[in-house]
Protein backbone atom coordinates (compact mmCIF):
# COMPACT_ATOMS: atom_id res chain seq x y z
CA UNK A 1 0.00 0.00 0.00
CA UNK A 2 0.88 3.94 -0.21
CA UNK A 3 0.44 5.66 3.25
CA UNK A 4 0.40 9.41 3.15
CA UNK A 5 2.45 11.89 5.34
CA UNK A 6 0.18 15.29 4.83
CA UNK A 7 1.98 18.14 4.74
CA UNK A 8 0.52 21.52 3.63
CA UNK A 9 -0.89 20.68 0.69
CA UNK A 10 1.76 18.77 -0.78
CA UNK A 11 1.35 15.17 -0.21
CA UNK A 12 4.29 12.80 0.39
CA UNK A 13 3.52 9.36 -0.65
CA UNK A 14 6.11 7.04 1.65
CA UNK A 15 4.91 3.33 1.42
CA UNK A 16 4.04 1.73 -1.60
CA UNK A 17 2.70 -2.03 -3.04
CA UNK A 18 5.85 -4.35 -3.15
CA UNK A 19 6.73 -6.57 -6.43
CA UNK A 20 9.01 -9.51 -5.87
CA UNK A 21 8.22 -9.92 -9.60
CA UNK A 22 5.56 -9.74 -12.19
CA UNK A 23 3.85 -13.09 -11.25
CA UNK A 24 3.21 -13.11 -7.92
CA UNK A 25 1.87 -9.50 -7.12
CA UNK A 26 -1.57 -8.72 -6.43
CA UNK A 27 -1.18 -5.28 -8.08
CA UNK A 28 -2.27 -3.95 -11.29
CA UNK A 29 -5.18 -3.68 -13.69
CA UNK A 30 -6.26 -7.23 -14.02
CA UNK A 31 -6.42 -7.07 -9.98
CA UNK A 32 -9.53 -5.41 -9.14
CA UNK A 33 -10.98 -5.31 -6.33
CA UNK A 34 -8.12 -6.68 -3.62
CA UNK A 35 -8.01 -5.03 -0.74
CA UNK A 36 -5.63 -4.66 2.74
CA UNK A 37 -6.09 -3.32 6.01
CA UNK A 38 -3.69 -1.79 8.54
CA UNK A 39 -3.29 -1.10 12.29
CA UNK A 40 -1.54 2.61 12.75
CA UNK A 41 -0.63 4.81 15.28
CA UNK A 42 -2.41 8.12 15.81
CA UNK A 43 0.81 9.72 16.96
CA UNK A 44 4.39 9.90 17.11
CA UNK A 45 5.45 6.94 18.58
CA UNK A 46 8.72 4.73 20.30
CA UNK A 47 10.42 2.29 18.61
CA UNK A 48 14.36 0.91 18.46
CA UNK A 49 15.05 0.09 14.97
CA UNK A 50 18.76 -1.22 16.35
CA UNK A 51 16.75 -3.59 17.83
CA UNK A 52 14.31 -4.24 15.20
CA UNK A 53 17.57 -4.35 13.01
CA UNK A 54 16.26 -4.45 9.75
CA UNK A 55 19.13 -5.51 7.22
CA UNK A 56 19.26 -9.15 8.29
CA UNK A 57 19.96 -11.81 6.21
CA UNK A 58 17.80 -14.76 7.09
CA UNK A 59 16.35 -12.58 9.64
CA UNK A 60 13.07 -13.55 11.99
CA UNK A 61 10.41 -10.52 12.60
CA UNK A 62 7.68 -10.50 14.81
CA UNK A 63 4.91 -7.97 14.70
CA UNK A 64 2.15 -9.28 16.16
CA UNK A 65 2.01 -6.87 19.40
CA UNK A 66 2.13 -2.61 18.14
CA UNK A 67 0.20 0.24 17.99
CA UNK A 68 -3.82 -0.10 17.39
CA UNK A 69 -4.92 3.83 18.05
CA UNK A 70 -5.09 4.19 14.03
CA UNK A 71 -6.26 2.33 10.82
CA UNK A 72 -5.22 2.80 7.43
CA UNK A 73 -6.16 0.32 4.48
CA UNK A 74 -5.44 0.35 0.87
CA UNK A 75 -8.38 -0.81 -1.61
CA UNK A 76 -7.77 -1.03 -5.62
CA UNK A 77 -10.24 -0.12 -7.81
CA UNK A 78 -11.14 0.52 -11.61
CA UNK A 79 -9.51 3.92 -13.20
CA UNK A 80 -13.48 5.24 -13.69
CA UNK A 81 -13.95 5.49 -9.72
CA UNK A 82 -11.50 8.19 -9.22
CA UNK A 83 -11.27 11.78 -10.13
CA UNK A 84 -11.54 12.96 -13.55
CA UNK A 85 -9.15 13.41 -15.50
CA UNK A 86 -6.86 10.67 -14.49
CA UNK A 87 -3.06 11.24 -15.73
CA UNK A 88 -1.89 9.55 -18.87
CA UNK A 89 -0.48 5.45 -18.63
CA UNK A 90 -3.42 4.79 -15.54
CA UNK A 91 -3.99 1.68 -15.65
CA UNK A 92 -6.10 0.86 -12.59
CA UNK A 93 -6.38 3.35 -9.00
CA UNK A 94 -5.53 2.80 -5.57
CA UNK A 95 -8.19 4.29 -2.76
CA UNK A 96 -6.58 4.79 0.28
CA UNK A 97 -7.21 5.76 3.64
CA UNK A 98 -5.31 6.66 6.50
CA UNK A 99 -7.25 7.70 9.88
CA UNK A 100 -9.51 10.39 8.51
CA UNK A 101 -7.90 11.26 5.52
CA UNK A 102 -8.47 9.51 2.21
CA UNK A 103 -6.08 9.89 -1.24
CA UNK A 104 -6.46 8.09 -4.69
CA UNK A 105 -3.67 6.86 -5.98
CA UNK A 106 -3.01 6.92 -9.88
CA UNK A 107 -0.73 3.93 -11.08
CA UNK A 108 0.75 1.64 -13.82
CA UNK A 109 2.41 -1.64 -13.88
CA UNK A 110 4.93 -1.63 -16.75
CA UNK A 111 8.27 -3.92 -17.81
CA UNK A 112 10.33 -1.76 -14.99
CA UNK A 113 8.06 -2.65 -12.21
CA UNK A 114 5.27 -0.51 -10.65
CA UNK A 115 4.84 3.31 -11.17
CA UNK A 116 3.03 6.19 -9.66
CA UNK A 117 1.56 8.52 -12.13
CA UNK A 118 -0.41 11.07 -9.63
CA UNK A 119 -2.93 11.49 -7.14
CA UNK A 120 -5.96 13.03 -5.96
CA UNK A 121 -7.43 14.75 -2.52
CA UNK A 122 -9.91 16.67 -1.99
CA UNK A 123 -11.39 16.59 -5.64
CA UNK A 124 -8.05 17.58 -6.82
CA UNK A 125 -6.42 15.74 -9.49
CA UNK A 126 -1.87 16.23 -9.35
CA UNK A 127 -0.45 14.28 -11.95
CA UNK A 128 3.29 13.86 -11.63
CA UNK A 129 5.50 14.70 -14.23
CA UNK A 130 7.72 12.59 -16.15
CA UNK A 131 9.78 10.39 -15.21
CA UNK A 132 7.85 10.04 -12.98
CA UNK A 133 7.80 7.42 -9.80
CA UNK A 134 9.06 3.74 -9.94
CA UNK A 135 7.57 2.84 -7.22
CA UNK A 136 8.73 -0.91 -7.35
CA UNK A 137 11.50 -2.40 -9.33
CA UNK A 138 10.74 -5.69 -11.33
CA UNK A 139 12.42 -7.95 -9.83
CA UNK A 140 13.18 -6.89 -6.66
CA UNK A 141 15.80 -9.62 -4.47
CA UNK A 142 18.47 -8.92 -1.99
CA UNK A 143 20.41 -6.07 -2.67
CA UNK A 144 18.53 -4.69 -5.65
CA UNK A 145 18.42 -0.69 -5.56
CA UNK A 146 17.21 2.13 -7.83
CA UNK A 147 16.03 5.84 -7.53
CA UNK A 148 13.19 8.26 -8.75
CA UNK A 149 12.79 11.66 -9.07
CA UNK A 150 9.75 13.68 -10.22
CA UNK A 151 8.12 17.25 -9.68
CA UNK A 152 4.15 18.13 -9.21
CA UNK A 153 1.95 20.50 -8.63
CA UNK A 154 3.53 23.30 -10.65
CA UNK A 155 -0.02 24.27 -12.33
CA UNK A 156 -2.02 23.67 -9.28
CA UNK A 157 0.22 25.12 -6.65
CA UNK A 158 1.99 27.83 -8.65
CA UNK A 159 5.14 26.13 -7.46
CA UNK A 160 6.79 22.56 -8.55
CA UNK A 161 7.03 20.09 -5.80
CA UNK A 162 10.17 17.94 -6.34
CA UNK A 163 10.08 14.77 -5.51
CA UNK A 164 13.00 12.36 -4.89
CA UNK A 165 12.74 8.23 -3.78
CA UNK A 166 16.17 6.17 -3.12
CA UNK A 167 14.70 2.59 -2.21
CA UNK A 168 17.33 0.02 -1.18
CA UNK A 169 16.59 -4.20 -0.54
CA UNK A 170 18.62 -4.57 2.95
CA UNK A 171 17.53 -8.00 4.64
CA UNK A 172 15.45 -11.21 3.80
CA UNK A 173 13.88 -13.70 6.13
CA UNK A 174 10.58 -14.13 7.85
CA UNK A 175 7.51 -11.76 8.55
CA UNK A 176 4.73 -12.80 11.35
CA UNK A 177 1.77 -9.79 11.64
CA UNK A 178 -1.39 -9.74 12.92
CA UNK A 179 -2.96 -11.13 9.69
CA UNK A 180 -0.21 -14.45 10.16
CA UNK A 181 2.62 -15.60 9.65
CA UNK A 182 5.48 -16.51 9.52
CA UNK A 183 5.64 -15.47 5.58
CA UNK A 184 8.96 -15.27 3.67
CA UNK A 185 9.84 -11.37 3.06
CA UNK A 186 12.21 -8.90 1.95
CA UNK A 187 13.20 -5.42 3.05
CA UNK A 188 13.21 -3.03 1.49
CA UNK A 189 14.49 0.76 2.95
CA UNK A 190 13.56 3.94 1.11
CA UNK A 191 14.94 7.85 1.94
CA UNK A 192 12.23 9.94 0.28
CA UNK A 193 12.15 14.00 0.03
CA UNK A 194 10.18 16.78 -0.89
CA UNK A 195 11.27 20.31 -1.59
CA UNK A 196 9.64 23.21 -3.00
CA UNK A 197 10.43 27.34 -2.84
CA UNK A 198 8.77 30.56 -3.66
CA UNK A 199 11.55 33.30 -4.42
CA UNK A 200 14.12 31.78 -2.65
CA UNK A 201 12.11 30.30 0.53
CA UNK A 202 11.30 26.97 1.03
CA UNK A 203 7.69 26.26 1.08
CA UNK A 204 8.31 22.83 1.59
CA UNK A 205 11.49 20.73 2.75
CA UNK A 206 10.37 17.36 3.78
CA UNK A 207 12.40 13.98 4.51
CA UNK A 208 11.54 11.10 5.78
CA UNK A 209 12.92 7.05 6.14
CA UNK A 210 10.62 3.71 6.13
CA UNK A 211 11.47 0.28 6.08
CA UNK A 212 8.55 -2.09 4.39
CA UNK A 213 8.75 -5.68 4.73
CA UNK A 214 7.05 -6.87 1.84
CA UNK A 215 5.75 -10.71 1.29
CA UNK A 216 5.49 -12.60 -2.18
CA UNK A 217 1.68 -12.78 -3.23
CA UNK A 218 0.77 -10.71 -0.51
CA UNK A 219 2.16 -7.62 -0.50
CA UNK A 220 3.55 -4.81 1.99
CA UNK A 221 2.61 -6.16 5.23
CA UNK A 222 4.76 -3.84 7.89
CA UNK A 223 6.18 -0.47 7.01
CA UNK A 224 7.52 1.90 9.68
CA UNK A 225 7.93 5.65 9.12
CA UNK A 226 10.38 7.96 10.81
CA UNK A 227 9.44 11.46 11.85
CA UNK A 228 10.13 14.06 9.47
CA UNK A 229 13.58 15.19 8.88
CA UNK A 230 15.03 11.82 10.59
CA UNK A 231 19.14 11.82 10.18
CA UNK A 232 19.61 8.15 11.21
CA UNK A 233 18.47 4.90 9.83
CA UNK A 234 18.34 3.24 13.21
CA UNK A 235 15.57 5.92 14.11
CA UNK A 236 13.89 5.75 17.80
CA UNK A 237 10.45 7.17 16.80
CA UNK A 238 8.01 6.27 14.55
CA UNK A 239 5.23 8.67 12.69
CA UNK A 240 3.63 5.65 11.23
CA UNK A 241 3.35 2.17 12.13
CA UNK A 242 1.47 -0.27 9.58
CA UNK A 243 0.48 -3.87 10.38
CA UNK A 244 -1.21 -5.64 8.05
CA UNK A 245 -4.48 -7.42 9.72
CA UNK A 246 -6.46 -8.45 7.52
CA UNK A 247 -6.85 -8.90 2.77
CA UNK A 248 -8.89 -10.36 0.84
CA UNK A 249 -5.83 -12.46 -0.40
CA UNK A 250 -4.40 -15.52 0.58
CA UNK A 251 -5.71 -17.80 -2.08
CA UNK A 252 -4.70 -18.59 -5.70
CA UNK A 253 -2.10 -15.76 -5.97
CA UNK A 254 -0.44 -17.07 -9.35
CA UNK A 255 -1.05 -16.35 -12.74
CA UNK A 256 -2.56 -18.76 -15.39
CA UNK A 257 0.23 -21.23 -17.05
CA UNK A 258 0.20 -20.60 -20.82
CA UNK A 259 2.66 -23.12 -22.86
CA UNK A 260 3.04 -24.70 -26.17
CA UNK A 261 1.47 -21.65 -28.11
CA UNK A 262 1.88 -22.55 -31.69
CA UNK A 263 4.72 -20.11 -33.43
CA UNK A 264 3.32 -20.21 -37.47
CA UNK A 265 5.58 -19.72 -40.16
CA UNK A 266 5.38 -17.10 -43.48
CA UNK A 267 2.94 -18.99 -45.63
CA UNK A 268 1.78 -18.38 -48.83
CA UNK A 269 -1.90 -19.35 -47.21
CA UNK A 270 -4.15 -16.51 -46.73
CA UNK A 271 -5.54 -18.82 -43.73
CA UNK A 272 -7.34 -19.27 -41.85
CA UNK A 273 -5.22 -19.88 -39.18
CA UNK A 274 -5.29 -22.15 -36.17
CA UNK A 275 -3.41 -21.45 -33.09
CA UNK A 276 -3.39 -24.19 -30.74
CA UNK A 277 -1.96 -23.39 -26.61
CA UNK A 278 -2.09 -25.35 -23.42
CA UNK A 279 -3.60 -22.97 -20.68
CA UNK A 280 -3.86 -24.44 -17.11
CA UNK A 281 -4.11 -22.90 -13.46
CA UNK A 282 -5.53 -24.75 -10.15
CA UNK A 283 -8.67 -22.42 -9.69
CA UNK A 284 -9.73 -23.38 -13.91
CA UNK A 285 -9.59 -20.69 -16.59
CA UNK A 286 -12.79 -18.30 -16.52
CA UNK A 287 -12.05 -17.27 -20.48
CA UNK A 288 -9.10 -17.03 -22.51
CA UNK A 289 -8.84 -15.03 -26.12
CA UNK A 290 -6.30 -14.90 -29.03
CA UNK A 291 -5.43 -10.92 -30.04
CA UNK A 292 -4.62 -10.73 -33.38
CA UNK A 293 -3.17 -7.91 -35.59
CA UNK A 294 -2.30 -6.97 -39.35
CA UNK A 295 0.44 -4.57 -40.69
CA UNK A 296 0.47 -2.89 -37.06
CA UNK A 297 -3.08 -2.31 -36.69
CA UNK A 298 -5.38 -2.50 -33.53
CA UNK A 299 -5.39 -6.11 -32.45
CA UNK A 300 -8.46 -7.67 -32.57
CA UNK A 301 -9.67 -10.76 -30.10
CA UNK A 302 -11.32 -13.39 -30.64
CA UNK A 303 -12.52 -16.41 -28.42
CA UNK A 304 -11.23 -20.16 -28.77
CA UNK A 305 -13.34 -22.20 -31.47
CA UNK A 306 -12.36 -25.19 -29.14
CA UNK A 307 -11.24 -26.61 -25.82
CA UNK A 308 -10.14 -30.24 -25.05
CA UNK A 309 -8.96 -30.34 -21.50
CA UNK A 310 -6.47 -27.82 -21.25
CA UNK A 311 -5.56 -27.52 -24.78
CA UNK A 312 -6.96 -24.51 -26.80
CA UNK A 313 -8.06 -23.96 -30.48
CA UNK A 314 -7.95 -20.36 -31.34
CA UNK A 315 -8.19 -19.35 -35.32
CA UNK A 316 -7.48 -16.07 -37.04
CA UNK A 317 -9.41 -15.81 -39.77
CA UNK A 318 -8.80 -15.68 -43.39
CA UNK A 319 -6.66 -12.14 -44.80
CA UNK A 320 -7.33 -10.34 -47.82
CA UNK A 321 -5.23 -7.16 -49.25
CA UNK A 322 -1.93 -6.10 -50.42
CA UNK A 323 1.05 -9.10 -50.65
CA UNK A 324 3.31 -9.45 -47.50
CA UNK A 325 1.22 -8.58 -44.38
CA UNK A 326 2.38 -9.17 -41.11
CA UNK A 327 0.16 -10.68 -38.73
CA UNK A 328 0.67 -10.14 -34.77
CA UNK A 329 -0.50 -12.57 -32.08
CA UNK A 330 -0.44 -13.55 -28.41
CA UNK A 331 -2.46 -15.34 -26.20
CA UNK A 332 -4.80 -14.07 -23.21
CA UNK A 333 -5.69 -16.00 -20.64
CA UNK A 334 -8.01 -14.97 -17.26
CA UNK A 335 -8.01 -17.81 -13.87
CA UNK A 336 -11.29 -18.53 -12.20
CA UNK A 337 -10.43 -17.53 -8.83
CA UNK A 338 -11.47 -14.55 -6.85
CA UNK A 339 -8.06 -12.91 -7.76
CA UNK A 340 -8.63 -13.03 -11.61
CA UNK A 341 -4.69 -13.33 -12.15
CA UNK A 342 -4.09 -13.14 -15.58
CA UNK A 343 -1.70 -13.91 -18.04
CA UNK A 344 -0.33 -13.54 -21.50
CA UNK A 345 2.15 -15.50 -23.89
CA UNK A 346 4.25 -13.68 -24.75
CA UNK A 347 4.55 -12.68 -20.73
CA UNK A 348 5.08 -9.00 -21.26
CA UNK A 349 2.35 -8.79 -24.43
CA UNK A 350 1.41 -6.79 -26.47
CA UNK A 351 4.93 -5.42 -25.99
CA UNK A 352 5.93 -8.80 -27.26
CA UNK A 353 4.31 -11.17 -29.56
CA UNK A 354 4.52 -13.89 -32.28
CA UNK A 355 4.13 -13.07 -35.77
CA UNK A 356 4.20 -14.60 -39.10
CA UNK A 357 4.02 -12.91 -42.76
CA UNK A 358 1.20 -13.59 -45.44
CA UNK A 359 2.92 -13.42 -47.95
CA UNK A 360 -0.01 -13.01 -51.12
CA UNK A 361 3.12 -12.43 -54.05
CA UNK A 362 2.45 -12.93 -57.68
CA UNK A 363 5.32 -10.53 -58.77
CA UNK A 364 8.43 -12.38 -60.51
CA UNK A 365 12.10 -11.46 -59.50
CA UNK A 366 14.06 -8.17 -61.15
CA UNK A 367 16.71 -8.50 -63.23
CA UNK A 368 19.52 -5.31 -63.69
CA UNK A 369 23.08 -4.51 -64.21
CA UNK A 370 23.55 -8.14 -65.89
CA UNK A 371 26.74 -8.46 -68.05
CA UNK A 372 26.41 -8.46 -72.27
CA UNK A 373 29.33 -9.99 -73.54
CA UNK A 374 30.33 -7.96 -76.99
CA UNK A 375 29.65 -9.24 -80.97
CA UNK A 376 32.78 -11.02 -81.53
CA UNK A 377 34.89 -11.66 -78.52
CA UNK A 378 37.82 -12.62 -79.33
CA UNK A 379 37.91 -14.80 -75.97
CA UNK A 380 38.14 -18.27 -75.42
CA UNK A 381 36.29 -18.19 -71.87
CA UNK A 382 35.28 -18.73 -69.22
CA UNK A 383 32.82 -16.15 -70.03
CA UNK A 384 31.61 -14.61 -66.45
CA UNK A 385 28.17 -13.47 -66.23
CA UNK A 386 26.84 -11.29 -63.32
CA UNK A 387 23.68 -9.76 -62.83
CA UNK A 388 21.50 -7.79 -59.56
CA UNK A 389 18.59 -10.16 -58.90
CA UNK A 390 15.95 -8.87 -56.52
CA UNK A 391 12.38 -10.11 -54.80
CA UNK A 392 10.47 -8.87 -52.25
CA UNK A 393 10.53 -12.38 -50.82
CA UNK A 394 14.22 -13.29 -51.81
CA UNK A 395 15.68 -15.37 -54.56
CA UNK A 396 14.95 -19.29 -53.79
CA UNK A 397 17.18 -19.86 -56.77
CA UNK A 398 18.67 -18.61 -59.97
CA UNK A 399 20.44 -20.13 -63.04
CA UNK A 400 21.89 -19.29 -66.28
CA UNK A 401 21.02 -21.24 -69.60
CA UNK A 402 23.55 -21.27 -72.58
CA UNK A 403 23.83 -22.87 -75.73
CA UNK A 404 26.72 -23.03 -78.09
CA UNK A 405 25.69 -22.78 -81.97
CA UNK A 406 22.99 -25.31 -82.35
CA UNK A 407 23.78 -27.40 -79.38
CA UNK A 408 21.46 -28.23 -76.43
CA UNK A 409 20.59 -25.19 -73.99
CA UNK A 410 22.40 -26.02 -70.51
CA UNK A 411 21.72 -25.17 -67.34
CA UNK A 412 24.13 -23.93 -64.47
CA UNK A 413 23.62 -22.58 -61.08
CA UNK A 414 24.43 -19.28 -59.65
CA UNK A 415 28.40 -19.65 -58.45
CA UNK A 416 27.46 -17.77 -55.15
CA UNK A 417 25.73 -13.94 -54.46
CA UNK A 418 26.98 -11.18 -52.53
CA UNK A 419 24.10 -9.83 -51.45
CA UNK A 420 21.66 -9.26 -54.34
CA UNK A 421 24.26 -9.55 -56.49
CA UNK A 422 24.35 -13.38 -58.38
CA UNK A 423 27.47 -14.36 -60.64
CA UNK A 424 27.21 -17.42 -63.19
CA UNK A 425 30.22 -18.52 -65.53
CA UNK A 426 29.40 -20.20 -69.35
CA UNK A 427 32.12 -22.27 -69.94
CA UNK A 428 35.47 -22.30 -72.16
CA UNK A 429 34.82 -22.54 -76.21
CA UNK A 430 37.13 -25.05 -78.12
CA UNK A 431 36.36 -23.31 -81.36
CA UNK A 432 34.40 -20.11 -82.77
CA UNK A 433 31.09 -20.25 -82.25
CA UNK A 434 27.87 -18.47 -81.41
CA UNK A 435 27.09 -18.26 -77.70
CA UNK A 436 22.88 -17.65 -76.12
CA UNK A 437 22.53 -16.74 -73.00
CA UNK A 438 19.54 -16.04 -70.20
CA UNK A 439 19.14 -15.92 -66.93
CA UNK A 440 15.99 -17.65 -64.52
CA UNK A 441 15.41 -16.96 -60.81
CA UNK A 442 12.13 -18.23 -58.70
CA UNK A 443 11.62 -16.18 -55.95
CA UNK A 444 11.24 -17.32 -52.19
CA UNK A 445 7.60 -16.69 -51.57
CA UNK A 446 6.11 -20.02 -51.66
CA UNK A 447 3.98 -19.14 -55.02
CA UNK A 448 7.56 -20.04 -56.98
CA UNK A 449 7.43 -16.68 -59.00
CA UNK A 450 9.89 -17.28 -61.75
CA UNK A 451 11.38 -14.73 -64.33
CA UNK A 452 13.40 -14.22 -66.95
CA UNK A 453 16.20 -12.11 -68.17
CA UNK A 454 15.89 -11.35 -71.36
CA UNK A 455 12.22 -11.09 -70.01
CA UNK A 456 11.05 -13.77 -73.50
CA UNK A 457 13.54 -16.61 -72.10
CA UNK A 458 15.05 -18.81 -74.64
CA UNK A 459 13.15 -17.56 -77.00
CA UNK A 460 14.81 -14.07 -77.06
CA UNK A 461 18.04 -14.48 -75.31
CA UNK A 462 21.86 -12.45 -75.46
CA UNK A 463 23.60 -13.69 -78.25
CA UNK A 464 27.15 -12.75 -79.61
CA UNK A 465 29.88 -14.45 -81.05
CA UNK A 466 32.88 -15.70 -79.17
CA UNK A 467 36.32 -15.87 -81.90
CA UNK A 468 38.34 -19.02 -80.83
CA UNK A 469 41.69 -17.85 -80.51
CA UNK A 470 45.03 -19.94 -80.04
CA UNK A 471 46.16 -18.73 -77.14
CA UNK A 472 48.92 -16.11 -76.82
CA UNK A 473 50.74 -14.91 -73.89
CA UNK A 474 49.80 -12.66 -71.78
CA UNK A 475 50.93 -8.98 -71.65
CA UNK A 476 53.80 -8.07 -69.60
CA UNK A 477 53.76 -6.59 -66.06
CA UNK A 478 55.33 -3.22 -66.33
CA UNK A 479 53.63 -1.65 -63.11
CA UNK A 480 55.98 -3.42 -60.64
CA UNK A 481 55.96 -1.52 -57.44
CA UNK A 482 58.84 -2.28 -54.68
CA UNK A 483 58.60 -0.88 -51.13
CA UNK A 484 60.81 -2.17 -47.81
CA UNK A 485 59.12 -2.84 -44.38
CA UNK A 486 62.35 -3.38 -42.32
CA UNK A 487 63.64 -6.53 -43.61
CA UNK A 488 61.15 -7.36 -46.19
CA UNK A 489 60.44 -6.09 -49.58
CA UNK A 490 56.54 -6.13 -50.61
CA UNK A 491 55.54 -5.92 -54.21
CA UNK A 492 52.85 -4.63 -56.03
CA UNK A 493 51.19 -4.65 -59.50
CA UNK A 494 47.70 -4.89 -61.67
CA UNK A 495 46.08 -8.18 -62.69
CA UNK A 496 46.61 -8.75 -66.11
CA UNK A 497 43.60 -9.45 -67.97
CA UNK A 498 44.62 -8.96 -71.82
CA UNK A 499 47.19 -11.08 -74.27
CA UNK A 500 49.76 -9.58 -76.34
CA UNK A 501 47.33 -9.39 -79.14
CA UNK A 502 44.40 -7.54 -76.64
CA UNK A 503 42.19 -9.92 -76.64
CA UNK A 504 41.09 -11.09 -73.11
CA UNK A 505 42.86 -13.89 -70.85
CA UNK A 506 42.65 -15.66 -67.98
CA UNK A 507 45.23 -15.61 -65.54
CA UNK A 508 45.78 -19.10 -63.72
CA UNK A 509 48.99 -16.86 -61.15
CA UNK A 510 51.96 -15.19 -61.11
CA UNK A 511 55.08 -16.41 -60.40
CA UNK A 512 57.93 -14.13 -58.89
CA UNK A 513 61.73 -14.68 -59.02
CA UNK A 514 65.02 -12.30 -57.17
CA UNK A 515 68.39 -12.16 -59.28
CA UNK A 516 71.16 -9.02 -57.98
CA UNK A 517 72.82 -9.15 -61.08
CA UNK A 518 72.45 -6.18 -63.26
CA UNK A 519 71.53 -8.36 -66.34
CA UNK A 520 68.97 -10.64 -65.28
CA UNK A 521 71.18 -13.67 -65.61
CA UNK A 522 70.99 -14.69 -62.04
CA UNK A 523 67.48 -14.62 -61.65
CA UNK A 524 65.80 -17.61 -59.27
CA UNK A 525 62.38 -18.48 -58.92
CA UNK A 526 60.69 -17.52 -55.72
CA UNK A 527 57.46 -18.74 -55.32
CA UNK A 528 53.66 -18.54 -56.91
CA UNK A 529 51.13 -16.26 -55.72
CA UNK A 530 46.82 -16.14 -57.31
CA UNK A 531 46.67 -12.48 -56.01
CA UNK A 532 48.82 -8.79 -57.14
CA UNK A 533 50.81 -8.94 -53.85
CA UNK A 534 54.07 -10.93 -53.32
CA UNK A 535 56.11 -9.99 -49.54
CA UNK A 536 59.90 -11.78 -49.92
CA UNK A 537 60.82 -12.23 -46.44
CA UNK A 538 64.13 -11.35 -44.42
CA UNK A 539 66.30 -10.14 -47.29
CA UNK A 540 67.48 -7.24 -46.84
CA UNK A 541 70.11 -6.96 -43.55
CA UNK A 542 73.34 -7.38 -44.64
CA UNK A 543 72.10 -8.71 -48.15
CA UNK A 544 73.26 -7.34 -51.72
CA UNK A 545 70.99 -5.28 -53.36
CA UNK A 546 67.48 -7.55 -55.05
CA UNK A 547 66.23 -7.08 -58.51
CA UNK A 548 62.89 -8.84 -59.14
CA UNK A 549 60.47 -9.97 -61.92
CA UNK A 550 57.03 -11.03 -61.80
CA UNK A 551 55.77 -13.11 -65.04
CA UNK A 552 51.64 -13.60 -65.66
CA UNK A 553 51.19 -17.59 -66.17
CA UNK A 554 47.60 -18.41 -67.91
Amino acid sequence: MKILAIVLVSVSVVFGQVTIDATNWPYGSDQIGNFWDYYNTSSNVAVNMGIINPAQVNGVWDFTTGPTTSTASSELRATADAPAPAPAQTSYVEYQTQGGSTQWLYSDESAAGTWARGFAQGGTVYPYDAPQWNIYHYPMTYGTSWSSSWTWGEDALGVPIQETRTSEIVGWGSVTTPFGGPMPCLVMRTLQTSYAEYLGIPLVDDLYRTYEWIVPGIGSVVAILSVEGESNWLFNTASGFFRMNDTNLGGDLLPPSISGVTDLPDTPSPGPYNVFATINDESGIESALIYYSTNGGAYTSAAPTEVNGSVYTFQIPSLTGSPIQEVRYYIWARENASNQNTATNPSNAPTSYLSFNWINDNLSPTFSNVTVWPSPTNFNGPFPVNATINDDNGVLFASLHYRFGAGAWQEVPSDGNVGNVYSFTIPEISSTTIIRYYLEAVDNSGFFNTGFHPPAGQAGPIVFQAVFTVPANPQAIDDLTIAISENDVLLRWDAITQDVNNNPTVIDHYDVYRGSVGDGSDFAFLGSTTSTTYTDVGVIAGGPAHQYMVRAIR
